[in-house]
């Protein structure tokens, strides 16, 4: 019988995706969730469900009984790199055959930024393990519009100035990840995940305004202000200061490539803004 697949992050925007279309394509997969009762409602019932807690090394075991495969997606935790290790740390001992991480984009880049250290500190652990891997490097998620970048009052509020970056659907890298779960020859690869083009918060506020019918607005903020805002909404500091280096990198227009590598896997075209717009306009049209 087929080894199973474990999602971690299994109840984000992500993770969720991975597991449905694992499971669609046949492959056999558990969901690593917190809390069962809460999570069996946003997934079918031939996802099978395990009590996981990256900050719970307890959990681990469990979790990984029977598993050859790991779709590994970091926690957002201050103590990130040392949790994650300790977790390829047990796969390696429950026999996992090949981790798939979810990283992030520019952690090669000369100029560090403290979440690309983390990501890349979680790389390396994974190399020196020896356990077969892929690392899938995605850019800004274009559904951190309808997330943490969503406008307010017709507005969004980003201290980008004329930045661009080649944002990308999640569900692209949920496609890929399901590729490389299901299909040889990934081991030991590293795929650069974009959309097909570089856009401005101006071009993102056009096209969503055509998307939602109704005029929104790209207000360019000061760094201080944005800062402010983020700790004013209760955010902590570990958290924030990392954001703004995401928010300088961007403003530098350092993450504006586009890679072909989705389509590359999935034999399908990156998904376009607009067409994300589209599909989301609904979040869009009272905002």
């Amino acid at each position: 019988m087929e080894k199973m697949v474990l999602v971690t992050g299994a109840t984000g925007t992500v993770g969720r995706d991975v597991a449905k279309l694992l499971s669609k394509q046949g492959a056999a997969v558990r969901a690593g969730v917190r809390d069962q009762a809460k999570a069996r409602q946003r997934f079918d019932d031939d996802i099978a469900l395990a009590t996981f807690d990256f900050e719970d090394d307890s959990s681990f075991a469990g979790a990984l009984d029977g598993v050859g495969k790991v779709f590994l997606l970091p926690p957002l935790l201050a103590n990130q790199v040392e949790v994650t290790n300790a977790f390829v740390d047990a796969a390696k001992r429950a026999g996992i055959r090949h981790i798939v991480k979810l990283s992030v984009i520019g952690i090669d880049h000369a100029t560090q930024f403290t979440f690309g250290k983390w990501h890349a500190a979680n790389e390396q652990h994974i190399r020196e393990s020896g356990l077969a891997f892929t690392f899938l490097r995605p850019n800004s998620f274009m559904q951190n519009f309808v997330t943490h970048f969503s406008p307010r009052n017709g507005s969004i509020y980003l201290p980008w100035g004329n930045g661009t970056a080649s944002f990308v659907d999640t569900r692209d890298i949920a496609s890929v990840a399901a590729e490389v779960l299901t299909s040889d020859g990934h081991e030991g690869k590293i795929y650069t995940l974009t959309g097909p083009a570089a856009l401005g918060i101006a071009d993102v506020a056009r096209i969503l305004s055509e998307a939602a019918g109704r005029e929104l607005k790209y207000v360019d903020v000061p760094e201080d202000a944005a800062r402010d805002g983020m700790l004013q909404a209760g955010l902590p500091q570990w958290q924030v200061e990392p954001i703004m280096e995401l928010h300088a990198i961007n403003k530098q227009s350092r993450w504006s490539a586009v890679t072909s590598d989705i389509e590359n896997v999935t034999s399908n075209p990156a998904t376009d803004f607009a067409e994300f717009a589209r599909d989301h306009a609904d979040r869009f049209r009272a905002s």
